[in-house]
């Protein structure tokens, strides 16, 4: 016969499994930043991965660039600015951006590249991203054309395109308010991680992407995918600021690059 004491202890034994259970589940079966202090890519947690970009690679368009990020490789060309089609009552230019990716960009196959939900999404944040961003009001009744393109991917796929396409426009000659930039942030056995790649994107961990112009100081987009306390929350918003600064940097020395360059061949 079973006792009351053996049945509370059945239970809380059981509790203390699910407990365990969770726990585990949370981290999917081991520990994504080691007691060292590494991620699993060797980065420590306010490292960014390996950045290189370079301009001019698409000769007939107005401005270009080709961005590895990480494991992450896609290209940013800028069609415009030109006529429109629709010119009435447009006191500013219309950008439209076109998002799309190979099918061997990613481990599973996709089915279909372009016009996807997910991509769709992509495109309208874009778009509404550079519509605030550039200085639409100095090409009025004219249209600006963003195309985007996956080559290879590693996670979000968001911020190396909104950092991308900037520096596309500034290499098309097109005024901007600012250098727009954007990272994402993760919290991590108690701890942030910024520049998240595939792996990590992946874990049940709540996540923090933030666009800003650095130099205004001013956010141009901000979403969270959990609901977290609200010191948390300070604390991945400032991970992800002093990312995009980090970011900011290595974007403007890349165009210093490439003026130089310039002037040099002039």
């Amino acid at each position: 016969m079973t006792t009351a004491m053996d049945t509370s202890s059945v239970m809380k034994h059981k509790r203390n499994e699910l407990t365990s259970t969770s726990t585990t589940d949370y981290i999917s079966g081991f520990d994504l930043i080691s007691i060292e202090g590494y991620r699993q890519d060797g980065r420590k947690n306010d490292e960014l991965r390996n950045f290189r970009v370079s301009f001019n690679v698409v000769p007939d368009a107005d401005g270009s660039c080709y961005m590895e990020h990480g494991n992450c490789k896609l290209l940013a060309t800028i069609y415009g600015p030109y006529e429109g089609e629709s010119r009435s009552n447009q006191e500013q230019a219309v950008i439209t951006c076109d998002f799309s990716m190979t099918s061997y960009c990613v481990s599973e196959r996709r089915l279909r590249t372009f016009g996807d939900m997910k991509s769709q999404k992509l495109q309208m944040a874009i778009q509404r991203v550079f519509q605030q961003a550039v200085i639409t009001e100095t090409y009025p009744k004219s249209q600006i054309d963003i195309y985007l393109k996956i080559l290879q991917s590693d996670g979000n796929d968001y911020c190396p395109c909104v950092n991308a396409t900037t520096l596309a426009f500034i290499n098309a000659g097109i005024p901007m308010k600012d250098f727009v930039c954007s990272s994402t942030v993760g919290y991590v056995q108690n701890k942030c991680i910024i520049d998240l790649n595939q792996q990590e994107e992946q874990q049940k961990s709540p996540q923090l992407t933030l666009t800003i112009m650095p130099q205004r100081e001013d956010i141009v987009a901000l979403s969270c995918e959990s609901r977290v306390h609200h010191d948390i929350y300070n604390e991945m918003l400032d991970a992800a600021t002093r990312a995009n600064l980090q970011l900011f940097n290595l974007m403007k020395q890349a165009v210093f690059q490439q003026l130089k360059t310039a002037l040099h061949v002039l």
